[in-house]
């Protein structure tokens, strides 16, 4: 069963959201001490809970997680059990006086930032961080999902109960639930899921409010091009990181959609890719390097971990790889492969719970884009190197970012000069 809260992302509520996911997930005014928590979800038959937060597009999504084993197993209501721990979960939150417990709310707030700040210590994370920070002009689209220090740190317990009352109301929410259930059932389970009203110590409060309706639109971020940009900084670190952003020119569900996973994995997405072998494997002029893209945000990215003393080398031989996918410089054979491991990733997907909610999602959200299996298979099939190499020549870079490790530096570049 899955519970998800959708808005805009923006940096007064994000702080928030990621600090309501952390205290749902922990206690509320049924199951007041974690150990109440935990124990509730033992007598479940181990029973699991869990939040999370993301970011679809320009949308930041909040969710909440429950998995309970099948009821004809064990010879007891799980679901109806599960959903009744989902509804104290968000209707009987811990709160007093118009605020979250204040003990628990601190210690929440302190594992969050020390959480963060040991992110912003992880080279690739920061690197990721500015290389996004310098790509996307609008500065809500460049933070990240979990949020920062500074946003955390800024947040009280009344202000985070009053942003949680104010999403119940607002927010788009989807219900999910998968597994061997009744439909009817399910609905009936879930008919006083009254999200447009307040809560406090379980009781309701307060008058309903119309749903915001987002408009499928709103998903995708979309920027013009600029200029390109580069930006270097030097790290107390051992290793350097080299990261390229390119301008995409394809959104999920276009009719290029499936060609750009095929460029993706020839480009840097699998071990037989360009960037790999050619970058990292035969000349070895990276520990490790790979390209993602989010269809979502028209972003792709280029992530090599290298000697500082190879950056003109690596930088050079990475801008190759894309030029000789410009040109359809790529075989049959590998543009076979790619498909077969495109096509092997989806299929194993369908065996995923958390991929099937999520690709149900997106059916949900945008219907009109989405791919069945069949058609996901068969574009698949046709997509041609034609098709692959027009693309490649759609992708502009926006901006090189360079962290510059100096740890060790003087003695990597006097092993280089003999």
């Amino acid at each position: 069963m899955m519970v998800r809260f959708r808005e805009e992302i923006t940096p007064e509520h994000l702080g928030k959201r990621v600090l309501l996911s952390n205290l749902l997930e922990t206690t509320n005014a049924i199951y007041p001490t974690g150990k109440a928590f935990s124990r509730r979800l033992s007598e479940l038959f181990g029973a699991s809970f869990t939040t999370g937060v993301a970011k679809k597009g320009k949308q930041h999504l909040l969710s909440l997680n429950m998995t309970v084993v099948n009821p004809a197993l064990v010879d007891f209501d799980t679901l109806k059990a599960g959903v009744d721990f989902l509804r104290a979960v968000l209707f009987a939150p811990d709160v007093k006086d118009g605020a979250f417990n204040p003990f628990i709310f601190k210690r929440e707030q302190t594992n969050l930032i020390h959480y963060l700040e040991a992110m912003n210590d992880d080279r690739a994370y920061y690197a990721s961080r500015q290389l996004a920070q310098e790509f996307f002009k609008d500065p809500k689209q460049a933070l990240p999902s979990v949020g920062t220090v500074e946003l955390i740190e800024r947040e009280t317990p009344q202000a985070v109960f009053a942003y949680y009352q104010e999403m119940l109301k607002t927010n788009v929410i989807d219900i999910f639930v998968l597994g061997d259930v009744d439909e009817a059932r399910v609905h009936k389970l879930f008919s006083d899921f009254d999200f447009a009203q307040n809560v406090e110590n379980s009781s309701f409060k307060g008058d309903k409010a119309p749903t915001q309706v987002l408009e499928h639109t709103d998903l995708f971020y979309e920027q013009e091009l600029t200029e390109q940009s580069v930006l270097t900084e030097a790290k107390e670190a051992t290793q350097s990181i080299l990261q390229l952003g390119y301008h995409l020119p394809v959104q999920y569900g276009d009719a290029n959609y499936m060609t750009l996973q095929v460029l993706n994995g020839l480009l840097g997405g699998f071990a037989h890719s360009k960037l790999f072998k050619n970058v990292r494997e035969k000349e070895s002029l990276a520990y490790s390097i790979s390209s993602t893209f989010d269809s979502f945000t028209g972003f792709l990215k280029i992530a090599a971990g290298i000697d500082a003393v190879n950056f003109e080398a690596a930088r050079e031989l990475i801008a190759a790889q894309l030029e000789a996918l410009q040109e359809g410089d790529f075989s049959p054979a590998d543009l076979e492969q790619t498909k077969t491991m495109l096509r092997n990733t989806y299929l194993v997907g369908q065996d995923s719970i958390s991929n099937t909610i999520e690709l149900e999602y997106v059916k949900a959200l945008l219907p009109e884009r989405y791919l069945p299996t069949e058609v996901f298979l068969s574009q698949l099939t046709a997509v041609s190197a034609e098709e692959v190499a027009r693309l490649a020549q759609k992708l502009t870079l926006q901006v090189e970012y360079f962290m510059k490790g100096t740890v060790g530096m003087n003695e990597r570049e006097e092993s280089l000069a003999q």
